[in-house]
């Protein structure tokens, strides 16, 4: 019997690291990409499942817009041989605004990319100056019309709020441009990090709320702490690791998720080469989660909650949660009170 799942592919490469970004990157060096790509796809290989039915590839960084057309072709390409994938699937890749020339973007739709994530963050020339981005506003907008002129009708824009110089203006700027381009996927992060300090949480939570409302005023259905959409636009990529679903990870530091037990790739290249070298998955780790504890921690960031039979074993941290109106029940679910969404980490410590 087949078996549904998603696959996520790691590039680590960045032009430039961002500071707000925690993921594993380095700075882009041709030769150890080259070297990188080429055991990327004997990882591929080691992985070959045919009796996996692939409903989504995420392509995530890093930077893999900076992947040329006949590295694009030579990943995708693996992933054809060594996986049975749905006709249907949802391909997405992450993308810089910098990056995604027209020419780019029908080659990407070409070879089977039918979803793009552009890494807007703002639209307010300040905000990017403070992020200290790579594109300017002129490249964000040409991004977008670039994507919609090569076909693309299912696209994710993200947006990072909470930054010290925003307000709620300078959000309504960036949201406006959401009506005018017609897209049908919103992401919005608040800025985590260190320098923020001196910056009330207070004003994220105005920010966060304004941002909510904004965009729920506008069509969107917020589905997820940081992500929303208009009707049948949710990512279904990422809906796999809310809803408790198998998937597998490629690449320097991916994680993966297989018959319940968490995986973790290596994150140093000489360890990731050497276990690849000798025909062996490149795990660091492995762990086994108690299922349930599992199950509410991913879940509850679904706006919508997770079934109450999750609870079973805990039933005083959820009542306790309840009676200090930080869950909710919702008839046969349980989910974050909506004006507690952004104390969510401190609510799942209940359960670890």
């Amino acid at each position: 019997m087949r078996k549904f799942t998603s696959i996520y592919i790691h590039f680590p490469f960045c032009k430039r690291k961002c500071f707000y970004c925690h993921f594993t990157k380095f700075n882009y060096e041709k030769e150890l990409v080259d070297k990188y790509l080429n055991y990327l796809v004997k990882e591929i290989h080691l992985r070959s499942n045919l009796n996996y039915k692939i409903e989504t590839i995420y392509f995530g960084g890093g930077s893999p817009s900076l992947l040329n057309e006949e590295q694009l072709s030579m990943i995708m390409s693996a992933i054809y041989k060594y996986f049975n994938i749905e006709n249907n699937a949802e391909i997405t890749i992450e993308a810089n605004p910098e990056d995604v020339t027209y020419k780019k973007l029908n080659y990407i739709k070409k070879i089977g990319v039918n979803r793009l994530s552009i890494g807007i963050q703002s639209f307010v020339k300040k905000d990017l100056v403070c992020l200290k981005r790579n594109h300017n506003v002129k490249q964000s907008i040409q991004a977008v019309e670039n994507a919609l002129n090569a076909g693309f009708s299912n696209i994710n824009l993200d947006f990072i709020i909470g930054l010290p110089i925003q307000t709620q203006k300078t959000l309504e700027h960036n949201f406006l441009k959401l009506k005018d381009f017609e897209i049908p996927h919103v992401s919005a992060y608040i800025l985590e990090e260190v320098k923020k300090k001196k910056y009330s949480e207070d004003r994220d939570n105005e920010l966060y709320f304004f941002t909510k409302d904004y965009l729920e005023s506008i069509g969107y259905t917020h589905y997820e702490v940081s992500n929303f959409s208009k009707k049948g636009f949710q990512s279904k990529h990422n809906l796999k690791y809310w809803k408790d679903k198998n998937y597998i990870g490629i690449g320097l530091s991916a994680s993966s998720y297989e018959n319940r037990i968490d995986y973790k790739n290596f994150s140093n290249f000489n360890n990731y080469f050497n276990k690849i070298e000798n025909k062996k998955i490149p795990y660091k780790e492995s762990q086994t989660i108690e299922h349930d504890k599992r199950r509410i921690i991913t879940g509850l960031r679904m706006i919508d909650g997770i079934s109450i039979k999750n609870f079973e074993n805990y039933k005083n941290a959820l009542n306790f949660l309840i009676s200090n109106n930080l869950l909710v029940k919702k008839k046969s679910k349980v989910a974050v009170n909506p004006d507690k969404i952004l104390v969510l980490n401190e609510i799942l410590t209940f359960f670890l």
